[in-house]
């Protein structure tokens, strides 16, 4: 017969204790530092979710500003440039031209000074005073015809790069002709007449740093107030006020183009 042995009397705290370590071990190996469960899948590397990317800053490009609007701005332009004319020829009524060497144009050369004035970026006036020579000869006959002009405009630089400034212009101004005539046999005399302008053009300008290079092309409309004439002379004292006046037509198109260098300060 088997005697059935007797649990002592502290036996379900045992129990109890017996119990909590088995629930515990399973929770110790799903640790890192675990063993792996034999009947359980192979071990890997353990994957976690992916982080979201953080979003990339690309860092703002720096602003250039043009040449001509860096410190210190230079406002203000002086220069001069060589200047080229094509005007009408003269239909002189006191002698005689030979009609097939004149044509419809004739060309006049010349110089000028100028200053101009950036009163914002983009809008710069300028005041001028250019000039222009054209002689005639028959035989024995000169004619010479200088021009003297002064104006006043103002241009609007449409396009302005770092070296490159591209403007359209206007402006009126004044023109004073001076024909003076020394002909066969000592005659000789003068006329002096003036003229308004009213002038659109465009206008290049190239910045190498305190210098500058411009280009012009500008086209004039001409009106001449014939019955102010000044005429002098030997040639036309006696002669009707017909014959005392410029021979130029009363209303005319200039052409002009230059191309010079200024100087920014």
């Amino acid at each position: 017969m088997v005697r059935a042995r007797e649990i002592p009397a502290r036996g379900p705290w045992a129990l109890s204790a017996v119990l909590a370590l088995g629930l515990a071990v399973p929770a110790r190996a799903a640790g890192p530092s675990a063993s792996p469960d034999p009947g359980g899948p192979a071990p890997g590397p353990v994957v976690g979710a992916a982080a979201p990317a953080a979003p990339t800053t690309v860092p703002a490009r720096p602003a250039h500003p043009r040449l001509s609007e860096r410190v210190p701005v230079r406002r203000w332009a002086i220069g001069i440039e060589g200047v080229g004319l094509q005007i009408p020829p003269l239909r002189p009524r006191v002698v005689d031209l030979d009609a097939r060497y004149l044509g419809n144009s004739v060309a006049a050369g010349g110089v000028g000074a100028l200053g101009r004035v950036r009163i914002r970026p983009p809008i710069a006036l300028e005041v001028a005073v250019r000039s222009g020579s054209v002689r005639y000869r028959s035989e024995n006959d000169l004619i010479s015809q200088d021009l003297l002009l002064a104006e006043f405009g103002a241009l609007l630089f449409l396009a302005r790069g770092d070296i490159g400034h591209f403007a359209l212009d206007a402006g009126v101004g004044g023109l004073a002709h001076a024909i003076r005539y020394e002909l066969e046999g000592g005659r000789a005399g003068a006329q002096i007449v003036g003229a308004f302008t009213v002038r659109v053009g465009a206008d290049l300008e190239l910045l190498l740093g305190r210098i500058a290079l411009t280009f012009s092309l500008r086209g004039y409309g001409v009106i001449t107030d014939l019955a102010r004439t000044r005429a002098t002379g030997p040639l036309f004292a006696g002669e009707s006020a017909a014959l005392r006046q410029a021979p130029l037509p009363r209303h005319q198109t200039h052409l002009l183009g230059s191309a010079g260098v200024l100087y920014r300060f």
